[in-house]
């Protein structure tokens, strides 16, 4: 007996971080529940999956997997149906610890890339916030982040050429807490080399690219905004590679590899 049915699957720390979504494909073979992950996005993924404590001795996985761009992993997660009360409905948070990222471990960040300053030519902004600045970037995933004091509305431009992989753009919703980290306006860029921009706090509908576009370094990708964990307008610009980790980087024209909280930058490239 096969049963296909098209399911939706959140991952922990992609909603935390990206607030996407994997699809997944439930299939039932004789008396097992399998599910095959499908990557729909445009940057390949990293996924890591273990078994709960207390279904270790039923349930088996596929530990470790790297899916590219409309790749599906068959058979990540197998269930004997005999554990299950409802075929229809798999809440995978009961089976499984999980773990998911964008980028590929296998290829190395060009350290020695400089970017272009995420404003148009001629402009100057402050940096509120710095490599390791204490309000904010003070994890793994934040501690490469500068914050641009910007205005609402805005433009901000591509600090390098890549493809546009992921864009949110519906929320009006700001607050001084963590709570409101998942309702912030953004938009990702994949680079040649893996490595990838987030540009954070956008406007409502503000994004000028949509997913699938090339764009160029300085051309105009979105319109700043106030939405997300904030207490003031700004950009949250940062690097990654894979693992959600942040990474260092540096900008064309400027004397200092690192931008210095309180101080005003000109993009001059």
């Amino acid at each position: 007996m096969k049963k296909l049915l098209l399911l939706l699957i959140t991952f922990t720390s992609i909603q935390q971080f990206y607030g996407q979504r994997l699809k997944s494909y439930k299939h039932i073979e004789n008396d097992t529940v399998y599910l095959d992950f499908i990557n729909p996005f445009y940057a390949p993924m990293e996924v890591k999956l273990s078994p709960l404590d207390s279904t270790k001795g039923f349930i088996k996985v596929n530990p470790y997997s790297f899916i590219k761009y409309k790749d599906t992993l068959k058979k990540a997660v197998a269930i004997p149906i005999a554990r299950l009360a409802d075929t229809s409905k798999i809440h995978i948070k009961s089976y499984l610890k999980f773990k998911a990222n964008f980028g590929d471990s296998n290829r190395d960040a060009d350290n020695n890339h400089a970017y272009l300053l995420p404003y148009p030519k001629g402009k100057r902004y402050k940096v509120i916030q710095s490599f390791g600045g204490k309000f904010s970037h003070n994890d793994p995933h934040s501690k490469y982040a500068i914050d641009f004091g910007t205005k609402v509305g805005d433009t901000i431009t591509a600090v390098r050429s890549g493809k546009v992989f992921f864009v949110k753009e519906d929320s009006k919703e700001h607050c001084r807490t963590r709570k409101c980290i998942n309702t912030a306006n953004k938009l990702y860029i994949l680079h040649d080399d893996g490595s990838m921009a987030h540009y954070v706090h956008l406007d409502f509908e503000g994004a000028l690219v949509d997913v699938g576009d090339m764009v160029k370094a300085g051309q105009p990708i979105a319109i700043s905004g106030m939405t997300g964990f904030t207490t003031i307008p700004h950009l949250h610009l940062v690097l990654y590679k894979s693992g959600g980790l942040s990474i260092p980087f540096y900008f064309k024209g400027q004397k200092r590899k690192k931008l210095k909280q309180g101080r005003f930058y000109k993009r001059k490239l």
